[in-house]
Formats: C-alpha cells, sequence, structure tokens
C-alpha cells in the first residue's frame, strides 16, 4: 500500500470519526436543550399564567381566554376556589428523561406529574374546603405521566400539543370532579306559592314559596345554601338564616311565628298587602323572585256543637267530625285516631282513668305542613252543653310531625291530673279560634273493670 493511500484512509477515519462525534454531541445537546424547554414549560405550567403559556399553543381556536377559564374557572364561588387551589398547591413535576429522535428531529422528554389524591375516600366525604386541605395533606400522591414532544426540525424548537398536558393537569377544575360550575341559581328549575298557585291567599298566617333544583346539583360539591328576604313595599319584614341544602326541593316560609304583632291583625292573620319574596344563594347571587296577595275576610266565630252520645258508643267508635271540607280532603281518615300513649285504653274513644296523656293523631298528606290550633273542654255530660267556650281546659297549636310513613298532627293534651268525664277536642284553622275544621271527643272512665264488666 502507497504511502498516499495510507494518508487517504487516515484522512477519511479522521472525518468519519469527526462527524459521529459531532452527531453525537448534537444529539445530547438536543436532549439538554429539550430538558430546559420542557422545564420552562412545565413551570409555566405550574404557575397558571394563561399569558406565558400562549407562546406555546399552535391552535388558533385556544385564545388566552380560553386558557384562562380551564385553569381559573370564573363562574365558582370562594370555596369552591379554595377547593381548587388546594390541589394546584399539591401539584408538582419531575423530569424523568430525554429520548432524541434523529429521523423525526424530535426529543421526547417524558415528565411525572404529581397530584395528591382528591379522590381518596376522606378526600371525597369531605364537606367543607377545610376538611378537605387536611384530607389532602395525608393523602398519597397520584403520578400523571406526561410525555412533551420538543420538535428541532424548524428554525426555533417548539413543543407539539402543548395544549393536551395542559388539559391534563387542570383537569381537576372540570365538573367531573363533582365541583360545581355556575351559580345556584344554574340549577333552579321552578318554584311556586305554598298552597296559593294563583297568588293569592286569604285569611292566612302562613304564606310561603317553594323551590325546585335540578336532582343533579347534589351530586356536586360545595353546593352552597339559600336565603331569601320578605318584603312588603319598601319594608323588609323577614330576613332569613341561610338554608341549606338536602333535597330537590326546599320551603320558604313567612308565618306569625316570625312576623310578630306588628304584621298581624287581631284574628291572627297576615295583614294585607303584596308579599315578595328575593331569593338568593349565600353569596347574595339572585335566584327567584316571588310576588302574592294576602287578603282578609272578617269570619265570625263558629259555635262548638258535641253530639249526645252513650257511653257504649265511645267505647265501639271513634268520635270525629270534620267541618272543613278542605282539610277532609288531605287527611287519611283511616290512618288518625286517638292515640293510646299509656295503654290504657279501653275503646276506639274511651280510656282508663289512669291516661296521663289524651292525643288525637290527625294523619294528613305530607304536603301539608299548615299550623292548626287547638283546645280541649271537659264536660260531665256528653253533649258539653253549659261549657264556657271561652275557657277551655287546655289549649295550643302545632304543624303536623313527619314520620317515616305518614305526616300527622298531634293534638296532645297532659294535664295534671285527668278527671273522669267528657273531652271534646276542637281544632281552629286561624289563631283567633274562630273556624272550626275538626272537632273529637273521648270519654275518660274511673274504673276499666267497670266499663268491661
Amino acid at each position: 500500500m502507497t504511502g498516499i493511500t495510507k494518508r487517504l484512509i487516515s484522512s477519511l477515519l479522521i472525518v468519519s470519526l469527526a462527524l459521529s462525534l459531532f452527531g453525537c454531541n448534537k444529539a445530547e445537546q438536543y436532549r439538554k436543550d429539550a430538558e430546559a424547554i420542557g422545564t420552562a414549560f412545565c413551570e409555566k405550567v405550574l404557575l397558571g399564567d394563561a399569558s406565558l403559556l400562549m407562546e406555546y399553543i399552535d391552535d388558533p381556536e385556544i385564545t388566552e381566554d380560553t386558557l384562562n377559564e380551564l385553569m381559573h374557572p370564573s363562574d365558582l364561588n370562594p370555596e369552591q376556589e379554595e377547593y381548587l387551589g388546594i390541589i394546584k398547591d399539591s401539584t408538582n413535576y419531575t423530569i424523568d428523561s430525554t429520548i432524541y429522535d434523529k429521523e423525526l428531529n424530535i426529543v421526547f422528554v417524558k415528565v411525572s406529574w404529581t397530584q395528591r389524591n382528591f379522590y381518596s375516600e376522606e378526600a371525597q366525604m369531605a364537606a367543607t374546603a377545610q376538611d378537605f386541605a387536611l384530607a389532602m395533606s395525608e393523602a398519597p400522591d397520584m403520578v400523571i405521566p406526561v410525555e412533551l414532544e420538543v420538535d428541532f426540525s424548524g428554525e426555533d424548537p417548539k413543543i407539539i400539543k402543548a395544549m393536551d398536558t395542559i388539559s391534563s393537569i387542570y383537569a381537576y377544575t372540570t365538573a367531573e370532579n363533582n365541583v360545581m360550575p355556575g351559580t345556584l341559581a344554574d340549577y333552579y328549575t321552578d318554584g311556586s306559592m305554598v298552597l296559593a298557585p294563583k297568588g293569592v291567599y286569604t285569611n292566612t298566617d302562613s304564606i310561603g314559596v317553594r323551590l325546585n333544583f335540578d336532582p343533579a346539583l347534589y351530586s356536586l360539591r360545595f353546593i352552597p345554601g339559600v336565603t331569601y328576604t320578605v318584603s312588603k313595599g319598601d319594608d323588609v319584614l323577614y330576613p332569613s338564616d341561610v338554608i341549606s341544602l338536602e333535597d330537590n326541593s326546599v320551603r320558604l316560609d313567612y308565618s306569625s311565628e316570625v312576623a310578630g304583632d306588628i304584621d298581624l291583625n287581631d284574628d291572627g292573620f297576615l295583614t294585607e298587602g303584596t308579599y315578595t319574596f328575593m331569593v338568593f344563594d349565600e353569596h347574595y347571587n339572585d335566584i327567584a323572585r316571588f310576588d302574592c296577595e294576602v287578603k282578609t275576610e272578617d269570619i265570625e266565630k263558629e259555635e262548638i256543637v258535641f253530639k249526645d252520645l252513650k257511653n257504649d258508643y265511645y267505647l265501639a267508635n271513634l268520635v270525629y267530625e270534620f267541618k272543613d271540607s278542605d282539610l277532609m280532603a288531605t287527611s287519611y281518615v283511616f290512618m288518625s285516631g286517638w292515640w293510646d300513649y299509656d295503654g290504657t285504653s279501653v275503646g276506639k274513644s274511651a280510656f282508663a282513668s289512669n291516661t296521663k296523656t289524651l292525643g288525637f293523631s290527625l294523619a294528613v298528606s305530607r304536603d301539608n305542613e299548615s299550623e292548626l290550633y287547638y283546645a280541649y273542654y271537659f264536660s260531665e255530660k256528653s253533649s258539653f252543653k253549659g261549657i264556657n267556650e271561652a275557657e277551655p281546659v287546655f289549649e295550643s297549636s302545632c304543624k303536623p310531625s313527619l314520620y317515616d310513613d305518614q305526616a300527622c298532627y298531634d293534638l296532645d293534651f297532659t294535664p295534671d291530673e285527668l278527671k273522669p268525664g267528657y273531652y271534646g277536642l276542637v281544632v281552629y284553622g286561624d289563631a283567633a279560634r274562630k273556624h272550626i275544621v275538626f272537632q273529637a271527643a273521648c270519654l275518660v272512665v274511673k274504673e276499666t273493670s267497670d266499663v268491661i264488666g
């Protein structure tokens, strides 16, 4: 082999080695550059600044507002914002590796993003943002693997499909995470005045509104409560406390219990006028408005009349009488009757003298929430002739109590002593005790054995 040939081969080897080293150095440089680009990008994702991230977006349909709405939804209440902030604070990342593809001229940067597991049992059970923060502090990390593609084929390197990474890391802001987007008004479906479909009440001591919400609301987190005001003209008569939503519907009332003497007439009814319910969520966002008219009419006090019955009738029969067809229409007669609290009943409308409590259980529709007023009278005669209507032995009022299978007015009387004789129950629909809606009577005997024998 000549000297010239040896020198030529040597030169080719040197050039080949130089190119090889240049290629290795170039690939290594690309990997370093890609890691730096990926780190800068991840820092901006972690920061959540849409204006800084826009330089990585090549989709003309994605705007800075689009990014902001994804990372920082604008329709959240303070509790929801705090909740998302806790997740954001738990977010971090680690650059795992870089791989250069010579043919594509792309460096694949593998990144492990981590967030505290907000799907953990404790986190899911958190009822407040404070409880959630505590649960998250003890929750394990969950890993979100991401592969960034840094393209070096153009004049300047760029990250391909950067939006995919941003969407993955901020997926917790979406409704699928059970955080309620929007305001409570967005879930309100309808509402109406209770017991006054045409918006007019006559001789009433209670008016009210029932609100209905989309059942889907109750699968979400941090549902705000409801508050409302009741006004007449320019005067606010009643500002409510916050009411927690626990069912698809909620009833908002204004009654004699909160109205006070200033808004009641002599018969105990609300005074005439136009009443307005303004309903808000607890963050003072409007939900609905309702107006109704309250009218009053003079009513005469109705006379108490009991039938003159024999003792054996009380033993064998339930003694009662509906005086108002409206109440009859909403009552379950077969579920109503004298309630044997003490196990001393000696008949359907008769008790022994050791009875401590007389009580009539009047079962009604679960939708019936009106207040009734009642009085007990005592007489030695079943006709009750000669009783002083102005002096009952006991008087009170009540609303229905809700039980597992029904709602009942518990019209109870527990005196210091029950004398043998006849007890008449008179139930009124008004606080002035003028309009009688229901009556019942029972017998208390001195000794049980005397009656049975």
